[in-house]
């Protein structure tokens, strides 16, 4: 890949300054039972790191569904390298090499 041009990096920093905005983010504290819905192909989203609890009973226990909703919006050919499919309503998803596709509810 050929190195950022001049007006390519003032593009990105522009896209950082945005995303950093607090007058157009909004900040949100998980608490026991709370859900977020958010659309990965069509709202810019990050987590913040957070340091968890030595007592395991009192250890984070977050879950993550992967939805395949019919009628999405198409998605560059490109996502298929990390997604496996791009087609509407099918699309895979990332499989961690070794990781257990379960989701208990109990706590570990």
């Amino acid at each position: 890949m050929p190195p950022l041009t001049a007006r390519q990096t003032e593009a990105l920093d522009l896209f950082d300054a945005l995303a950093e905005d607090p007058a157009i983010t909004m900040q949100m504290t998980f608490r026991p039972g709370d859900m977020q819905w958010v659309h990965n192909h069509t709202m810019l989203h990050d987590r913040t790191e957070f340091e968890d609890w030595p007592e395991p009973a009192r250890k984070r226990h977050l879950l993550r569904l992967w939805l395949a909703v019919p009628g999405a919006r198409p998605l560059p050919a490109i996502y298929a390298e990390r997604f496996g499919k791009v087609e509407i309503g099918d699309r895979g998803g990332i499989i961690v090499p070794g990781a257990s596709l379960n989701a208990p509810l109990e706590a570990v």
